[in-house]
């Protein structure tokens, strides 16, 4: 089997025990591989009680059989786990260097059980994995911690760490690597920090063997000219992915003072050349990556200054700028900066400071709620005195490390204000400028996400798959028409394509559909076709999905929050609002979805081989 390495490690923290399963063609085949095949050990291993802080709760950690080869924009691994964010199915997915590396040292993949009594590290290089006292490390952020372990142990070695988010259990807390690749939705963090398990190093060079290297140098020879004429590319390689700001405002794509506000006339200070005029320092890529959309940013004195590494991406910009009304690139790079070496997701953050100002300004809470804080939008010294609290969940922090919809269920108040999915806050892109983003947002597997569908590059115009007519042919963006037929190729491409496979999205959106089967066909020795992975994709979108019912998941969670749905009295979606109900009972209809509970009939699943989710669903009172 190429491409694949054939080895995954299972580690139990609580025996301290660690050993190789092999991967087989057949579980390869039919899951591809990241969270694909993260989704098949995890249902394999279901326990009904379990929860997310259990030790019992896999954190599965998979690459794709692309990452370490020739292929560009494949250096990409996922984190999955039962997510204490959402409770339900979750996952992340994250760029760098550490897939490649992970794959050099011989294993696909790492499973992770269990809880250590102390702080330890996983330790794994080729024939050897070990569990590591890492006491000394504990308490360290996350670019400490990197850095003395690479003086420790060599400067080749490839590091996975949480900072104290991870370590206190904020509930959205982040895996980083090299400073700025972060693991960042869902939790992962928190789930790493509950197993006692401050990082995983790796160690290897043992190259990646594909099945047909004659074809896929013939192949790669003919597509890596698209990287320098692509001009989201090229965008991507000038600006970084801020590169989409601009014109996101004018499309409407960009939300403003927590999804309430079409236009702001001091938008423009947060777009690209500003962005390289104020901060940035120099670029930066992943492994085998021609796109160099990393930023590089230092910010030399005054309050907010940072010395130089990794800068901002188009989300933090927007969660802490346009959501919070506040137009300072510095005062951002700060905050991104603390958040990657605290370890919390950014987008998570800012969703929920932007919630509790909206709480604020409704009059829902005081200033005797939040620490004495006053918490007017624009106020950048409230916004980082809130953010400082959140790795350690001092007083206010404790509150903030939840979560908006939790605090929402907490303070019984304030949840038409809430801009969540399945309990996890929606990304940077406004449905109201592009309603395919509403049906995109309510199947997410994992909550409010647009990668993992690939609604959003399909619908936005940077990806383009002529041969998959319902990701060419969607109609009027600002029309519920065609988005539910939309949204189910898109789930299923997209499980195959960034999930499991895993292409990054920027990168690989040069690609069409033929030439993303004909690589992974050369990697692997399949002999795939594009109807062959839509079918791959579609029995992966469904486990995932089905997990999550197993965790209490029902239709009442493909609702799209009441803020994403309410027309605009200006900018330039004005008066404009998807009708995600329509959409979703075209959905439904399309993917033999009970529309009364949201479940999969039974007879779906038995034609997808998913015969043990049917059992477990079909055999419990539902």
């Amino acid at each position: 089997m190429k491409g694949y390495k054939g080895k995954i490690i299972y580690v139990n923290l609580t025996n301290g025990e660690a050993h190789n399963v092999s991967l087989s063609e057949e579980l390869a085949k039919e899951y591809i591989g990241g969270s694909g095949i993260a989704a098949k050990i995890f249902i394999d291993n279901y326990k009904p009680d379990l929860i997310p802080f259990s030790p019992d709760n896999p954190l599965i950690f998979m690459t794709g059989p692309l990452a370490g080869t020739k292929v560009p924009s494949t250096s990409r691994f996922t984190v999955s786990a039962l997510s204490p964010l959402t409770g339900i199915w979750g996952e992340s997915n994250s760029g760098g260097y550490f897939a490649a590396k992970l794959k050099f040292a011989g294993y696909d993949g790492i499973v992770v059980t269990g809880k250590s009594d102390t702080p330890v590290y996983l330790y794994v290089a080729p024939d050897k994995i070990e569990i590591r006292n890492a006491s000394n490390y504990w308490g360290m952020d996350t670019y400490k911690t990197e850095g003395v372990l690479k003086e420790n142990l060599g400067k080749n070695a490839e590091i996975l760490t949480i900072g104290p988010a991870g370590e206190n259990l904020v509930l959205y807390a982040s895996i980083v690597n090299r400073k700025g690749h972060l693991s960042g939705r869902t939790g992962m963090g928190a789930v790493m920090g509950s197993k006692n398990l401050k990082a995983i190093v790796v160690e290897g060079e043992e190259p990646v063997e594909v099945a047909n290297p004659e074809k896929l140098d013939e192949i790669l020879k003919e597509i890596l000219p698209y990287y320098q004429e692509n001009i989201t590319v090229l965008a991507l390689r000038d600006s970084g992915t801020n590169s989409s700001f601009d014109l996101g405002i004018q499309m409407g794509d960009v939300p403003i003072k927590n999804w309430r506000l079409g236009e702001w006339d001091k938008a423009e200070r947060l777009g690209p050349y500003p962005y390289k005029e104020t901060i940035q320092k120099g670029i930066d890529t992943c492994y085998n990556c021609p796109v160099a959309c990393k930023r590089i940013v230092e910010v030399n004195g005054g309050p907010y200054s940072v010395e130089k590494g990794p800068g901002p991406e188009y989300e933090t910009v927007c969660a802490f700028g346009t959501m919070l009304l506040i137009d300072d690139l510095k005062f951002i790079s700060k905050v991104n900066d603390f958040a990657n070496r605290m370890g919390f997701d950014t987008i998570t953050a800012g969703s929920t400071i932007a919630f509790l100002m909206d709480l604020y300004d409704h009059g829902f809470i005081t200033e005797d709620d939040i620490d004495g804080v006053s918490l007017e939008w624009g106020n950048k010294e409230a916004v980082l005195e809130l953010v400082k609290k959140i790795p350690t969940k001092e007083g206010v922090g404790k509150l903030l490390a939840m979560g908006s919809k939790k605090i929402a269920e907490k303070l019984e108040k304030g949840r038409e204000l809430l801009t969540t999915v399945k309990g996890l806050e929606v990304p940077m892109h406004d449905p109201r400028g592009n309603f395919g983003l509403a049906i995109g947002y309510a199947t997410s597997v994992r909550g409010g996400c647009h990668v993992s569908s690939l609604v959003y590059p399909a619908t936005a115009g940077f990806a383009y798959f002529p041969e998959i007519p319902e990701l060419a042919d969607f109609g009027d963006p600002l029309s519920d028409d065609s988005k539910a037929a939309l949204a189910a190729k898109a789930n299923d491409f997209g499980m195959f394509f960034h999930d499991s496979a895993i292409w990054c999205i920027l990168g690989g959106s040069v690609l069409n559909a033929t030439e993303i089967v004909n690589i992974f066909n050369a990697v692997t020795g399949f002999d795939f076709t594009i109807e062959d992975i839509l079918e791959k994709g579609e029995k992966i979108w469904f486990l995932k999905r089905g997990i999550s019912h197993l965790f209490g998941m029902r239709v009442k969670d493909d609702k799209l929050p009441v803020k994403l749905i309410t027309p605009l009295k200006e900018g330039p979606t004005e008066g404009v609002a998807p009708n995600v109900d329509k959409q979703l009972e075209e959905f439904y209809n399309l993917r033999s979805i009970d529309s009364e509970t949201g479940l999969p009939k039974k007879e779906k699943l038995l034609s997808l081989g998913l015969t043990k989710l049917s059992d477990l669903l079909y055999n419990k009172n539902t």
